[in-house]
C-alpha cells in the first residue's frame, strides 16, 4: 500500500484534468445561413435544335401533250363562192345603185331637216294658225303656244338625228358592212312611217318618198350581192 499523499510514478496523474480536444467550429453566421444551405442554381441546358429536314427532290413534272389541232373542214361550193366575193369586194367599186342609194338616204335627211329649220323661222305663223283652228275653249293661246314650241324643237332634233344616222350607215352600207345596211333600212322604215302617217306636209311626203328609192336600190340584186353571204363567218 502506499501511503496517502504518495503516488506510483507509474500512474497517471489523476488529479491533472485531461485536455480536451479543440472542436472547430462549423457554426454559420446568421446572415449567411441561407445562402450557404441553398444549394446552387443549376442553368437549364439548352434545347437542341432542330435537325433541318433532308430537302425532298420534286419529281419532274411532265408536260401535257398539245392539243392536236382540228382537222381542216372542205367549205362547200357556196360557202367558197363568198369567200371568194368576200375577198374581192374591196378591190371592186361598189355597185352604181348602192352608191345611189346613199345619195337618196342623205337627200331624204336633209329635206326633212330644212323643212324643220324653215317650220322655226316660221313658228310663229304656225302657232297664230293654231289658235284660229283652235275650237276647245279650254285650250288657252299660251298653251297652244308653248305646246307647239315643244313639238317643233322635237321633230327637229328627230330630224338632226335622223339625218346624222342616215348619212352614216348608208355611207357604211358602201363599203358593204352588212349591219349597216341593217340599220340604214329600219331608220328609213320609221322615217317612212312617220311622215306618211303623222307628218303628212309635203316636205315630210318628199323625204318619205327618197327614202323608199333609197331602199330599193339598197336591196337591188346588184346591190345585194356586194354583201358578204350571212353564212360567212
Amino acid at each position: 500500500m502506499t501511503k496517502p499523499g504518495n503516488s506510483d510514478p507509474a500512474e497517471p496523474n489523476a488529479d491533472k484534468a485531461v485536455p480536451e480536444q479543440a472542436v472547430p467550429d462549423t457554426a454559420v453566421p446568421d446572415e449567411d445561413t441561407t445562402s450557404s444551405l441553398a444549394p446552387d442554381p443549376v442553368e437549364p441546358e439548352p434545347a437542341p435544335k432542330p435537325k433541318a429536314r433532308p430537302a425532298v427532290e420534286k419529281a419532274p413534272v411532265e408536260k401535257a401533250p398539245p392539243i392536236p389541232a382540228d382537222e381542216p373542214v372542205m367549205p362547200t361550193a357556196r360557202e367558197a363562192a363568198a369567200r371568194t366575193r368576200a375577198g374581192r369586194r374591196f378591190d371592186e367599186p361598189a355597185p352604181r345603185t348602192l352608191r345611189i342609194s346613199f345619195y337618196f338616204f342623205v337627200a331624204s335627211g336633209l329635206i326633212w331637216l330644212v323643212s324643220m329649220v324653215a317650220s322655226m323661222i316660221y313658228k310663229q305663223d304656225i302657232i297664230d294658225a293654231e289658235i284660229e283652228r283652235n275650237t276647245d275653249p279650254k285650250l288657252s293661246p299660251e298653251q297652244i303656244t308653248n305646246g307647239v314650241t315643244q313639238i317643233l324643237w322635237i321633230v327637229l332634233i328627230a330630224a338632226v338625228t335622223f339625218t346624222v344616222f342616215l348619212a352614216l350607215f348608208g355611207y357604211k352600207a358602201t363599203e358593204g358592212t352588212r349591219r349597216a345596211r341593217t340599220l340604214v333600212t329600219i331608220f328609213s322604215a320609221v322615217l317612212i312611217l312617220f311622215h306618211l302617217l303623222l307628218n303628212g306636209t309635203p316636205p315630210g311626203i318628199l323625204s318619205a318618198m327618197f327614202a323608199i328609192v333609197g331602199l330599193a336600190l339598197l336591196w337591188s340584186p346588184s346591190a345585194r350581192r356586194y354583201f358578204p353571204a350571212r353564212e360567212l363567218r
